[in-house]
């Protein structure tokens, strides 16, 4: 199967599970009082959540720079932020390829080695991926009727759970075994050109991982991780008070709602069109409210979203593009 082919197929089935995401998020659903929902929200709530979603773009291009520095790489603020900006604009686009398209924008402006820009992300998304267990766990103590209801309703049937689990086992055993293979007969592909290739990827992803234990400051680094997800938090739940039918959604509850959505967004959909939809309005129907007026909140929360990641995409996209005309005018110019 060409490469080409693969695309199509894994793009292909991408669209098809947020159509069938979308199918389920607006069956049943009164589409009168959707729209009803839509022309008497309050946007100024909306427009604040797109304001906070766009200052986590800017703290986690601040954080990426400091964890460049300790590997010997300094990156402009700005275009760091602009990277991570393109990043998040490639995903609504191709799902789980923003982190490459980040790493391939700041490398375009500022010549730091791919690789290294890769590890960096990757522990980003180490660091991400605890935080959000982390408040998985607070979700669970606070909110255990709701969660324990939430995943009920998604992922009813016993027996599907155990063939789940079961994949999930033979997937990890074949991967180990990949692994081990691997690494036995390593011996055997280091003359190829190939082996040397994916040794300087690694070296490079090593180097970037250990930038954590080599931050000179970590308290900016805590401060905005702690931000970044603030404003994740916040994002969300500053939009209960966009319509009537929500406003009166805790603080508790509305941490509830946000791991939901962080869930609707994990799944492989372009912008998590569809997933976030349906799970969102599954979360607030556990909490009450109506599947019409959870559908209503879910839409405008992630089109908001949706506009401001197009809006600070676009603008990085112009940005990056004038820097590297003004960088090839000066190098065209010191030849002359």
């Amino acid at each position: 199967m060409s490469k080409t082919v693969k695309n199509v197929f894994k793009y292909t089935l991408f669209i098809a599970i947020a159509a069938v995401c979308f199918y389920f998020a607006f069956r049943d659903i009164n589409f009168e009082g959707f729209v009803a929902d839509l022309k008497n929200a309050k946007y100024e709530y909306i427009i604040a959540s797109m304001v906070m979603g766009y200052a986590a773009f800017i703290s986690r291009g601040m954080r990426w720079v400091l964890l460049l520095k300790p590997i010997g790489e300094n990156a402009h603020t700005w275009r760091a932020i602009h990277a991570v900006a393109i990043g998040y604009l490639t995903n609504l686009l191709v799902p789980r390829a923003g982190e490459l398209a980040r790493c391939s924008s700041l490398y375009q402006a500022e010549r730091i080695p791919v690789n290294k820009l890769f590890g960096t992300v990757i522990l980003e998304r180490l660091i991400d991926f605890m935080m959000l267990i982390l408040l998985t766990l607070l979700t669970f103590f606070l909110e255990y009727d709701q969660l324990q209801a939430f995943f009920d309703d998604a992922f009813a049937g016993e027996g599907q759970t155990e063939r789940g689990n079961t994949m999930k086992i033979i997937g990890a055993l074949l991967v180990l075994s990949a692994i081990a293979a691997l690494y036995f007969l390593r011996h055997r592909f280091q003359h190829l050109p190939f082996y040397a290739k994916v040794r300087d990827f690694w070296d490079g992803l090593k180097d970037g991982l250990k930038s954590i234990g080599k931050l000179e400051s970590k308290l900016p680094f805590v401060l905005h991780t702690l931000f970044i997800w603030l404003m994740y938090y916040l994002m969300v739940y500053v939009c209960v008070f966009a319509l009537p039918q929500t406003e009166s959604i805790d603080a508790s509850s509305g941490l509830f709602v946000m791991i939901v959505a962080g869930l609707g967004m994990v799944v492989p959909t372009p912008g998590g069109v569809g997933s976030y939809h349906y799970l969102v309005k599954m979360a607030m129907v556990v909490l009450g409210i109506s599947a019409t007026v959870g559908l209503s909140f879910a839409t405008l929360v992630h089109t908001g979203q949706i506009i401001m990641t197009v809006v600070g995409g676009v603008i990085a996209f112009a940005a990056m593009g004038r820097h590297r005309i003004r960088r090839k005018r000066e190098a065209a110019a010191q030849k002359d």
